[in-house]
């Protein structure tokens, strides 16, 4: 069986329990989040983060770059 609860649905279902376990449930769900996070990240070198600029530059030269009003309405869409 699926099923989909809204995150607003399992606070609610967690206001029964007591301080101390909301308190152990939130550390456990906290360092879960830094490990998912640690996992994920990626350590770029000078010359990696130097060659995406130039090429970025590069594209925005040429004419190859999304306008304020072109993200705006990409981010909306989101």
């Amino acid at each position: 069986m699926n099923a989909t609860l809204s995150l607003e649905s399992i606070l609610q279902m967690l206001q029964p329990l007591s301080a101390d376990n909301k308190r152990w449930l939130g550390e456990k769900l906290i360092e879960e989040s830094r490990e998912e996070e640690e996992e994920h990240l990626t350590p770029y070198t000078m010359e990696e983060i130097n060659a995406w600029i130039d090429e970025s530059e590069a594209d925005f030269a040429a004419g190859r770059y999304i306008s304020n009003e072109e993200m705006n309405r990409r981010m909306e869409r989101c």
